[in-house]
């Protein structure tokens, strides 16, 4: 019987990872909120305007330099965008940035 519901229970946990695994458009959310909170922290007010003005016109830019890797139960997100990388995972509908956007070595 203790067999069984560990059992059940791994089914469960496994089935809400696999629901709660993010989509490219919750991505375009997430990649719109980092724009803006950055553009917020900005001492330049101007700065900050236009960030809320065209960050969801930067996020989609970006977006679509994306990668999604789809792994059933989370995704990685791999963005190149110009000379810059960044790597973002994707679980239980949150994301966690693993690398910043920072310069990619010349090989």
């Amino acid at each position: 019987m203790k067999l069984f519901s560990i059992i059940l229970l791994l089914i469960a946990l496994l089935g809400l990872l696999a629901y709660t695994n993010p989509k490219l458009d919750s991505y375009d959310q997430f990649i719109s909120q980092q724009i803006t909170e950055e553009t917020r922290k900005e001492k330049n007010p101007m700065a900050g305007a236009l960030g809320s003005l065209f960050g969801g016109f930067a996020a989609n830019l970006m977006t679509k330099q994306t990668v999604r890797k789809d792994y059933v139960f989370f995704s990685t997100y791999d963005m190149a965008f110009g000379n810059k990388h960044m790597r973002t995972i994707g679980i239980l509908n949150n994301f966690y940035i693993t690398e910043d956007l920072e310069s990619k070595p010349s090989e």
